[in-house]
């Protein structure tokens, strides 16, 4: 269990904010899980606590503790992205998108998001996903989201979720 934490706060240090990591996981208030059109199998025990999620972050999927095969960790369709996904809420964020940054398996993926939002004018919400064209390999992963002022990134991060899913062939 300690590994997996670590890897966590390996990734939240990645985004710049662990020492945040533990504390920011737990903000906002609980939120019912998003239902993905292939339901998967949930096992919150093997993987630790649920994130708790509110405030910018509203969903994350894979669901934590979830398998789900690799054909769903791809995005065939660009306008329809799946892959490692989050549904977020811009409130308070002037930048919108750029407050944003995500790590899977302890590496930055940034830069490699793919975001839906469905309005150019003051959006209020978003969807995120990163998906590698051949999808995540088997096995466990591992990813977290944070919040964090584009413009100072020595400041605080504002939100951090880290989750833990399982992928199958």
């Amino acid at each position: 269990m300690e590994r997996r934490f670590a890897r966590f706060a390996a990734a939240a240090a990645l985004l710049g904010c662990a020492g945040l990591w533990l504390a920011a996981c737990g903000d906002g208030p609980d939120v019912p899980p998003a239902t993905p059109t292939a339901a998967p199998t949930v096992n919150t025990d093997e993987f630790g606590p649920a994130p708790k999620l509110g405030g910018n972050i509203l969903k994350v999927w894979p669901e934590h503790g979830s398998t789900v095969t690799q054909a769903q960790t791809r995005s065939p369709n660009p306008a329809n992205p799946s892959g490692v996904c989050a549904e977020v809420s811009f409130e308070g964020t002037p930048q919108y998108g750029q407050w944003f940054r995500m790590a899977v398996d302890g590496v930055e993926v940034t830069s490699e998001l793919t975001w839906v939002i469905p309005t150019r004018e003051a959006p209020k919400n978003g969807r995120v996903c990163y998906a590698p064209p051949e999808g995540l390999a088997p096995g466990r992963h591992e990813a977290a989201l944070a919040v964090q002022d584009p413009g100072n990134l020595n400041a605080p991060s504002k939100q951090v979720v880290g989750w833990a899913f399982e992928v199958v062939e």
